[in-house]
């Protein structure tokens, strides 16, 4: 059987730019890539008894975002559009950084479906792309999530360093809001845990249909996702509030997070470089709360905050 040509466009980036690269990408209405995943052209043994073995750490920070297309002219483009982007200066990257070639394999849906691993997470969550076998997974809860349609795969050091301060909030907290719910994934896992009462709010209407999905097609029935900002949610005093959102933006409404978790709630936040961490503290200072732990992956911070309660809280 003879495949139709296809063709990949490598965009070599480190971690520090990956994330305002992919913001990028999604203002050029390009949402279905591969960010940090294996080559296609090298072969791996993955180890199904050994899920707990740091894979990400060995291999997905080590490549970069790909994306695949059989329309030549398409990638042109968007190459094109990229340099113009790095020459206004809002990302650095350089022609060699932008590697358009086709690729071996020809038959590159498949390729692309290999590029995807199941995460684990502290041996609870299994975070699979919709062509594994649940049944072959160990971890108690399994989370479906299609890779490639919003952000929150597992596959980034935010979205695992969230899941794995989710799981050390004890008692499981009983409402939850997740301001940028991307995927929904964080919600979804909430939801597992046994959270009761879920909202996830994003400004994007195509994330919150995708979150919607996702719920839906991992059995949540529990978790309500709005495309609107934070400013117009009108329910407050939720137990934990998610913020798995960059410094810049999440400067804008940092207060409005504070002002939806109840006193005395837990708010958990990623997408703070390691380099942003004492901008970010005296953030927190500013409105209030209080950061209680910080953990790192990669350039990463995830960091537990809480709003004190009434009595304790700055006039």
């Amino acid at each position: 059987m003879t495949h139709p040509i296809c063709y990949e466009l490598r965009i070599h980036t480190d971690d520090a730019n990956k994330d305002t690269l992919i913001e990028i990408l999604h203002e050029y209405d390009e949402h279905n890539f591969v960010e940090g995943a294996l080559d296609c052209d090298v072969e791996f043994e993955y180890d199904y008894e050994h899920l707990t073995r740091d894979y990400y750490g060995e291999l997905v920070r080590q490549v970069p975002v790909i994306l695949y297309s059989e329309d030549l002219a398409h990638l042109q483009n968007l190459r094109s559009n990229l340099l113009t982007e790095a020459a206004a200066g809002r990302i650095p990257l350089k022609t060699e950084q932008l590697v358009l070639q086709p690729i071996a394999d020809q038959n590159w849906r498949e390729s692309w479906k290999a590029s995807f691993k199941p995460i684990d997470i502290a041996g609870r969550f299994a975070i699979l792309p919709p062509w594994e076998n649940p049944s072959d997974f160990r971890q108690p809860h399994k989370i479906i999530i299609d890779p490639g349609m919003a952000f929150g795969t597992g596959q980034h050091e935010t979205t695992k360093l969230c899941l794995e301060l989710l799981l050390e909030a004890q008692p499981v907290p009983a409402s939850i809001f997740d301001v940028g719910t991307g995927s929904g994934i964080l919600a979804i896992a909430a939801a597992m845990l046994g959270s009761s009462n879920i909202l996830g709010c994003d400004i994007d209407e195509s994330s919150v249909h995708i979150a919607q999905v996702n719920a839906r097609d991992n059995g949540i029935n529990n978790a309500r996702f709005v495309a609107t900002p934070i400013d117009a949610i009108q329910e407050t005093n939720f137990d934990l509030v998610f913020a798995n959102i960059q410094l810049r933006p999440l400067t804008k409404i940092f207060g409005d997070i504070v002002g939806h978790t109840r006193p005395g709630g837990t708010i958990i936040v990623s997408g703070i470089l390691k380099t942003e961490i004492d901008d970010f503290c005296e953030l927190v200072k500013s409105h209030n709360a209080v950061v209680k732990k910080m953990v790192t992956l990669g350039h990463w911070s995830g960091i537990v905050c809480e709003r004190p309660v009434a009595g304790n809280e700055k006039i």
